[in-house]
């Protein structure tokens, strides 16, 4: 079966099923036991975290940092949170040792070995963000519903709880006041997501950050991508060809990966059998006769 045939397919299980038993998720999970190296990268809201109306009641899946844990500790496997959040917004919700971290799409990076790297040549478009933001909280003021996140290097106007009309003007403000700056020659891109729209440095993306992350790697792993947002399609978009990407939630053409799971439980379910997969590939090692 070709690659384009197995698009889109689902790794779920009916309700009635105590493991995996598709034969999709069953090749995959071969796969992942087979490999020597494996590197898994996770968004966070909408994958590890259902999506929630603001961004302090999105929690995760109960149980994650413990799966996470175990993963990180089964020999040969990596893992890391990928997400659009500050790397100290989402350690307040996972903060797990050996855990690889990247931040605001992949401006801000964290080793497990508590190595920290900023991307360079971002300080024009930074230094635009707080003007930006007071231009746009001018704008929208007494509009119920939405919230503008201070990221420090980036800008994110969430719009959930408003009304329609009102995330409309949200959004049609925010890209008038970004044309202004990018027309000036400020390096800055606007970003459209789930009910949210980010400012941030031109050039910086979950792609770039994934790329910075398996660079690092001398042992090439079989690298593994879960994400439900249109932000990580730029992921899906850089990994190696025999990579493994998974897209969460309902299908969109604009997250175009191999494979698909219904939500952020399904996930915490796909994550328990990898882990099983890992293990089982050690226990063999183990047992295998050394010369």
């Amino acid at each position: 079966m070709t690659r384009s045939e197995l698009a889109r397919k689902r790794l779920k299980r009916s309700a009635h099923e105590q493991a995996p038993t598709a034969a999709v998720e069953d090749q995959v999970l071969r796969r992942l036991r087979e490999a020597e190296h494996v590197f898994c990268f996770l968004d966070y809201d909408g994958t590890l975290a259902p999506l929630a109306p603001t961004p302090e009641e999105a929690l995760p899946v109960p149980g994650t940092a413990d799966l996470l844990q175990k993963l990180v500790a089964a020999e040969g496997t990596r893992v890391a949170i990928v997400t659009g959040r500050t790397i100290a917004d989402v350690r307040r919700f996972l903060d797990v040792p050996g855990v690889y971290y990247a931040g605001v799409h992949g401006l801000e990076l964290e080793f497990p070995d508590g190595r920290t790297r900023l991307t360079r040549g971002v300080g024009l478009a930074r230094a635009a963000l707080p003007t930006i933001k007071r231009r746009v909280e001018q704008a929208l003021a007494g509009r119920p519903g939405i919230l503008i996140e201070d990221k420090g290097a980036a800008l994110a106007c969430h719009y959930r709880l408003a009304s329609r009309a009102d995330a409309v003007m949200a959004r049609q403000t925010l890209a008038a006041v970004v044309c202004a700056y990018q027309r000036k020659g400020v390096p800055l891109m606007l970003i459209h997501g789930r009910e949210v729209t980010e400012v941030r440095p031109a050039g910086v993306d979950k792609g770039e950050a994934v790329r910075a992350l398996l660079a690092t790697c001398s042992d090439r792993p079989l690298a593994v991508y879960i994400g439900d947002d249109r932000t990580d399609a730029d992921a899906f978009a850089a990994l190696p060809s025999d990579s493994i990407t998974i897209d969460v939630g309902p299908a969109d053409e604009s997250r175009p990966a191999q494979y698909s799971l219904p939500g952020p439980a399904e996930v915490h379910r796909f994550l328990q059998a990898l882990l099983a997969c890992r293990l089982t590939r050690a226990a063999k090692a183990d047992r295998s006769p050394r010369a």
